[in-house]
């Protein structure tokens, strides 16, 4: 044999070992790549396992957050609107007991007069004002209930009181206004779902 065929008998050789040593050091770089992959996958999984309940704490927070800004909002509105609405009828009502319906005052009143002494009994007083005297007279005289005229500043309506002073019935327009505003209100945080 030649020294040429010996040459390249040896570069034959070293190539087929640098190749095998090359395959080798490939499937050593893949399996480090691939246990390496592996490794930070496990890390990636077990730090979600570890935040997960975090974030979902977070994520529960700024979900009651947002429901509690957005029931806010609707009990804002309620009660600007509740009380549009007790205005109206406060402004409504006191035009009337001034006299812009008589007839309908006259009703109303003695309405509220025959209530408030049913609930005092009979033998009570009642006090109304001056303007008002003549629209309760015959209530009273019925009821055997004496009549207090107070000044035309006080609020409409009538207050009973019994004979022995022990119960009194206010029924003037302002506390029937606020004990109706109060109701209104009721109903309206039930159907909103707040409140006891």
């Amino acid at each position: 044999m030649s020294s040429a065929d010996i040459i390249r008998e040896v570069e034959r050789e070293t190539a087929l070992e640098l190749e095998a040593l090359l395959g080798a050091a490939d499937r050593r770089a893949a399996a480090v790549i691939d246990a390496a992959t592996a490794a930070v996958h496990a890390r990636i999984e077990a730090a979600i396992d570890r935040e997960e309940p975090a974030v979902r704490a977070e994520a529960g927070k700024r979900v009651n957050a947002a429901r509690s800004r957005l029931n806010q909002r609707r009990v804002e509105r309620s009660l600007a609107r509740t009380s549009a609405v007790h205005a109206a009828a406060s402004a409504r009502l006191e035009a009337i007991a001034q006299g812009a319906d008589v007839q309908r005052w006259s009703m109303a009143l003695e309405g509220l007069a025959r209530e408030a002494l049913d609930l005092v009994g009979s033998g009570a007083q009642i006090r109304v004002r001056r303007r008002d005297a003549g629209l309760v007279g015959a209530v009273a005289e019925a009821t055997s209930a004496t009549l207090e005229v107070v000044d035309d500043e006080a609020p409409a309506g009538v207050v009973a009181r019994s004979d022995d002073g022990r119960i009194e019935v206010d029924a003037t327009i302002p506390v029937r206004l606020d004990r109706a505003r109060v109701r209104l209100a009721e109903t309206v945080a039930a159907r909103l779902g707040i409140g006891g």
